[in-house]
């Protein structure tokens, strides 16, 4: 009789969440983390995975992507956009509304094998193309609180998308709705900046402890920085007081310039995420660790660059056991390789930054069970 389904053996384990860093075994028995230990006998194991020469690391969580698919045009399927980049939980940027999340929830999160949340949009309708879609003929407060209810687990917050272009005016009565909701429900807001007709200072005293600023490095009007580069002091004394400032990739928000001066300033990201779609993900792939690339090609330490895909953002989606890799955990786990070579990466306004090493997968594993080796 084995002792282990599944020992990782000969690899370095960085789970900033646990502050551990250091070269360890990890045995999986029934979906879970069962030891982590300097040298465990793989005799004692159904299967060995040799990880020697490689980062074993949580599970990666991506906190803001479009995996409704079949319902929208953006909506990639979670596992082909996950599974081959070490993603094991991902989280919906409101692609769902009360009007469709009862098909979200069925054939999504109840047909995925990676582990799917959700932000629920205000606006009943989520992301069906039709814009602008948060207005007060489409929003329906309370229909999201009662989904918020039955279904607590699986929506994690409140999508906001705050652009112009989707509120069709001001943003602010949008926040306001939204925020009343958030109080009530318990749940954080996830708010979309980039293109607002206010600027950032005028919204960010409505945002809560646990709310989560998406975007943070957008090259759109009215994003963190002032006309000549620097920090709004709003955005600083508002995560001082516990809001997020997450980085949401996208195709139209990501912007060197603007992630350079802000690391400059001492202000990194708190979460990084894709905002993978069906469209952007075929540039991305294989998917969030291009993004977290990005970062370390930028100089962002790697233990920061993970924690920001690990456990902080499992905690924002209020899932704090997630993005862990401890015994008695569940067994999400990414092995990671580093590769030598010369890598390109652009950004959303044309400007590219060159790295001479990258993060590539080798293994994803959800609960135990391996998705990908690559």
């Amino acid at each position: 009789m084995t002792a282990y389904d599944l020992l990782i053996k000969g690899g370095l384990v960085l789970s900033p969440g646990d502050g551990l860093d250091a070269r360890r075994d990890v045995a999986v028995r029934d979906g879970t983390v069962a030891a982590v230990e300097p040298d465990l006998d793989p005799a004692g194991a159904a299967s060995v995975l040799d990880a020697t020469g490689a980062l074993v690391c949580p599970g990666l969580v991506d906190a803001h992507a479009h995996v409704y698919w079949g319902a929208t045009s953006i909506g990639a399927w979670p596992d082909d956009v996950c599974a081959g980049g070490g993603v094991t939980t991902v989280a919906d940027g409101g692609s769902s509304g009360t009007d469709t999340f009862a098909g979200f929830h069925r054939w999504i999160v109840g047909g995925s094998r990676t582990r799917v949340l959700c932000h629920l949009n205000l606006a009943r309708i989520g992301l069906t193309g039709l814009l602008p879609e948060l207005r007060p003929d489409l929003v329906d407060p309370d229909g999201v609180a009662d989904l918020i209810g039955a279904h607590p687990g699986t929506v994690a917050g409140i999508k906001l998308r705050l652009s112009q272009d989707v509120t069709g005016g001001p943003c602010r009565p949008m926040l306001e709705l939204g925020a009343r909701v958030s109080a009530e429900t318990g749940k954080p807001l996830h708010l979309h900046i980039g293109g607002t007709a206010e600027p950032l200072p005028e919204l960010l005293p409505l945002l809560s402890p646990g709310d989560t600023v998406t975007h943070y490095q957008t090259p759109r009007p009215h994003g963190l920085l002032d006309e000549n580069g620097i920090l709004l002091p709003a955005v600083r004394e508002a995560r001082e007081r516990g809001v997020l400032f997450d980085c949401g990739h996208g195709m139209s928000h990501f912007s060197f310039a603007v992630a350079e001066a802000l690391l400059a300033q001492d202000f990194p990201p708190d979460t990084i995420s894709s905002d993978l779609s069906r469209r952007s993900f075929p540039d991305l792939a294989p998917g969030l660790l291009t993004v977290m690339n990005k970062w370390l090609a930028l100089g962002m330490p790697l233990t920061d660059v993970l924690k920001a895909a690990t456990a902080t953002p499992a905690a924002a989606l209020g899932h704090p056991g997630l993005g862990r890799l401890r015994p008695g955990a569940e067994a999400d786990l990414a092995v990671l390789a580093w590769e030598d070579g010369d890598f390109t990466y652009g950004d959303a306004v044309g400007a590219t930054r060159t790295a001479h090493r990258r993060l590539a997968p080798l293994a994803t594993i959800r609960a135990g069970d391996v998705r990908r080796i690559t």
